[in-house]
């Protein structure tokens, strides 16, 4: 604060007005830095989140339990849906598509967790292409991936 308003407290200083240990002269100086802190910041709460940097999150999905009970059937039955079938059970539980495609994302995680030994078991037929020894986790859009701060390797 004191740098962004022409002025560098020390720690002592501050660790001494957060306990409210300073002196009546040196609280005398703080005044008006705080009062103008305090009015910047509520001009930029007011404006809304224009003025903040970074993205917002967006706020955690809560789950129905018969929503719940149905991607629970469904995963049991697929634990890995397409981008259609996904898409589909998007429209008819009336939730975004990306909302359901995390949940699975993050079931097939917890799976992993309580039966590690059952991720061991042999492929099927068609799943014996290429072998994949990375995967990379499922991020939610409004999460960025630490490598997406690097450039891609050229393909």
């Amino acid at each position: 604060m004191g740098k962004l308003y022409g002025n560098d407290f020390s720690q002592t200083t501050i660790s001494r007005f957060e306990a409210l240990n300073l002196s009546f002269k040196n609280m005398c100086k703080l005044k008006p830095l705080l009062e103008k802190w305090l009015s910047d910041a509520g001009e930029l709460l007011a404006g809304g989140a224009e003025g903040l940097p970074g993205r917002r999150r967006k706020k955690r999905t809560s789950i129905e339990t018969n929503v719940r009970v149905i991607l629970e059937r469904n995963f049991s039955t697929n634990q890995k849906p397409t981008s259609e079938e996904i898409l589909l059970m998007a429209e008819q539980l009336n939730m975004e598509k990306e909302v359901i495609r995390v949940w699975f994302c993050n079931r097939r995680q917890k799976e992993k967790r309580i039966n590690p030994s059952s991720s061991t078991t042999p492929p099927l037929p068609s799943q014996t292409s290429p072998v994949v020894t990375h995967k990379a986790p499922c991020y939610s859009p409004h999460m960025v991936p630490p490598s997406s701060m690097n450039t891609l390797p050229p393909l």
